[in-house]
């Protein structure tokens, strides 16, 4: 009954026990191969060859990010060689862009995602649509695009300009 006694919930020894157990949980969450591998020479090899178009960029990435990234690379080899092909182009695409092109390209992919669903359905269609338009005219929506406001921005109102001109101030008419 005292070794009972000793590993009570308020004996020390417990308590210490307990510590241990929640400090060892804790290094091998810390250790385990997500976070461990944040450089990308800590990348297995297989990681670094379908991760290639990512390879400048890795140390800017975020933790998040870098994680994401090695969770599809982990899945990629399960995938068909069309959508291998696919995440690849897309990879090197995303490794061209600037940092400001990303951010808006995060920021169209959210505003998709918060589209009513008639209209999110909509968009395969008329990217379909676009996509078959000739060059010329697929470079005149582009630049119209870039100089327009986004969307859900304001447009400055015009000055009003009064109809009648202000009256003029009142004269003072008393005598000193």
């Amino acid at each position: 009954m005292t070794a009972t006694r000793n590993l009570s919930s308020n004996s020390p020894a417990a308590t210490v026990a307990r510590l241990a157990a929640v400090l060892f949980f804790s290094l091998g969450l810390l250790f385990s191969g997500a976070a461990v591998a944040q450089k990308w020479q800590d990348l297995k090899p297989d990681e670094q060859k379908v991760l290639a178009p990512l390879q400048a960029d890795w140390s800017s990435l975020t933790d998040l990010r870098k994680r994401k990234w090695r969770e599809i690379a982990a899945k990629y080899p399960a995938m068909p060689p069309d959508q291998q092909k696919k995440l690849q182009d897309r990879m090197v695409g995303w490794a061209k862009l600037t940092p400001d092109e990303r951010r808006k390209a995060r920021e169209q992919y959210s505003a998709l995602k918060n589209l009513p669903p008639e209209k999110r359905a909509a968009v395969p269609q008329k990217w379909d649509e676009y996509q078959n338009l000739p060059p010329e005219k697929r470079e005149e929506l582009r630049k119209k695009a870039a100089t327009a406001p986004p969307a859900g921005a304001s447009v400055p109102a015009k000055p009003v300009t009064p109809a009648v001109a202000p009256a003029t101030a009142p004269v003072d008419t008393k005598k000193p």
